[in-house]
């Protein structure tokens, strides 16, 4: 419906706009940024904006695209799976973000945490779990978007990839989180505006009724009209497991809790859960189900969402639901390289490299690392295309890699009795099982290994189970066998923001230099 020249205005239109937005920022502020701005945005932000940017930053590329393919291809119940799926997270993450403020005041990132509430090698399996999941999530934001383009424009899927993530890594790097948290205002209200005119147009112009005889044409219609399908309920099992850990192991939605005031977590992750439900459920009903009720010849169904939206309005709704589609990719792409960021400059960096550097180098190194993410990143997504890899692939099997260290991690920091042996080897068991069962199961029931026999429904399922069970099982086991308890009081003083510990070395260098002259 567009030209390739189209697409590559709209990436050049939304990285130059978010930039200047946050040079203007910046300019405004009354104080320098400093390492503790960057990372936490002052822990300052209220319920509103908290509960827009957990909006935004749940509301990936994927949201738009893979819920409106569940609605292709599994009629009515797509829609409420897909939404209730990956609602139910967000909301149960509220109380988890409570006990992190109330416990760890001042930490960074949940590694933190790990690293003073566990041992050295629980710290570092924690990390592998969290960069893995950042590195999945941020894959599917680009995937999304890459697909999306090349199917309205046209444009070369790999430089698609390529130049999305330097969309959002510019103004990230200059603005760090709060900029973030700025941008996913103005995105979500965006995404709603949008979301609202798709409704009305489909209901305007096609109406209940003709989508409603268009699904029971199709041979499948009895699958296709009832909330009992058993794909769409496959697919729900899928989706709530596998989010449970791209919510509890992703550094990003802990460092919404971090930057929120004290009063502000728990509500923002209950209001912004709460809205979120409606944009995955009515994308999907109002683009996927109704392009499989009318019928619309789309070879992919990941593709469905922006192609009914060129077959609504043509070049118009092409436009706007590129617009829709990456102000969801700048939200979650921000997020998610803030993670990365925070996590490598605070539980590497630090923590081993340098734990004496100051505010200032700590900004420095995490510009660097900001940058550097964001270029990774989208030469990752490249690698995945090469491979055949496509966005419902990656996001079902997301669980069976990063789902083991849920349980651990929330009994860890809930329970004082959750012990350092039975996290260690609740995640990582978990995983390999997980992977293991997954694996097998596909070789068993469609004779080989491949994307195609692991991508199936029962490969995906039952893998994902395994993860949840095994490491559950084991780290709940060890806690109750076990007669450790962890004082929880005692940790709470043992962490300091970034600006604090420069003071700290400031003062003492004073002390030194007085007691010398």
């Amino acid at each position: 419906m567009l030209t390739a020249s189209a697409g590559y205005l709209i990436l050049l239109f939304f990285g130059v706009f978010f930039t200047s937005l946050t040079m203007i920022m910046q300019r405004r502020r009354k104080t320098d940024m400093t390492a503790e701005q960057f990372s936490t945005a002052g822990r300052s932000i209220g319920v509103g904006l908290a509960s827009a940017s957990i909006i935004a930053a749940w509301t990936w590329a994927a949201t738009l695209m893979m819920s409106s393919s569940t609605g292709f291809q599994y009629g009515i119940s797509g829609p409420y799976w897909y939404a209730a799926g990956a609602c139910i997270q967000v909301l149960l993450f509220a109380i988890v973000a409570i006990h992190l403020k109330r416990k760890a005041p001042k930490a960074h990132t949940f590694l933190e945490f790990i690293g003073k509430r566990f041992d050295k090698k629980n710290h570092k399996l924690m990390m592998v779990f969290a960069l893995m999941t950042n590195t999945i999530v941020t894959a599917m934001v680009i995937l999304g978007g890459a697909i999306a383009l090349n199917s309205l424009t046209g444009m070369n899927i790999y430089i698609a990839a390529f130049l999305i993530p330097l969309t959002f890594t510019i103004y990230t790097m200059i603005g760090g989180l709060k900029a973030s948290f700025i941008a996913d205002y103005l995105n979500t209200v965006m995404i709603f505006v949008i979301l609202t005119t798709f409704a009305t147009v489909v209901y305007m112009k096609f109406g209940v009724t003709t989508v409603y005889e268009g699904l029971r044409a199709l041979p499948e219609s009895q699958q296709m009209l009832t909330m009992a399908s058993i794909p769409g309920l496959l697919f729900g099992m899928i989706n709530i497991i596998g989010n449970f850990g791209t919510v509890f192991v992703d550094q990003s939605y802990w460092q919404r809790a971090i930057a929120s005031k004290d009063s502000a977590a728990s509500k923002a992750y209950i209001y912004g859960g709460i809205a979120w439900f409606s944009i995955p459920f009515a994308i999907a009903t109002f683009l996927g189900v109704t392009a499989a009720g009318l019928g619309l010849n789309i070879g992919d169904p990941d593709a469905s969402a922006p192609l009914m939206a060129a077959h609504l309005l043509g070049t118009v709704g092409s436009i706007l639901f590129l617009v829709m589609l990456f102000m969801a990719v700048m939200s979650t792409g921000a997020a998610e390289l803030t993670a990365i960021t925070n996590i490598i400059v605070t539980d590497i960096y630090r923590k081993s490299i340098n734990p004496t550097a100051s505010s200032k180098q700590t900004l420095k190194i995490s510009r660097i690392v900001t940058l550097s993410s964001g270029l990774a990143m989208g030469i990752f997504s490249i690698l995945l295309f090469n491979i055949g890899i496509g966005l419902g692939f990656v996001y079902m099997a997301m669980g069976i890699f990063v789902s083991g260290a849920v349980i651990p991690l929330t009994l860890g920091l809930l329970w004082k009795r959750t012990t350092n042996q039975g996290c260690f080897y609740g995640a990582l068991l978990g995983m390999i099982s997980g992977v293991t069962v997954w694996l097998t199961y596909a070789y068993v029931m469609y004779g080989s290994i491949s994307v195609e026999s692991l991508g199936q429904l029962h490969s995906m399922l039952f893998g994902n189970i395994t993860v949840f069970l095994v490491s559950g099982l084991i780290s709940v086991g060890h806690a109750l066998m076990s007669r450790e308890e962890f004082d929880f009081e005692a940790m709470r003083d043992q962490f300091k923001s970034f600006d604090e510990e420069n003071d700290e070395m400031k003062t003492g260098q004073g002390r030194l230099y007085n007691y010398a002259g």
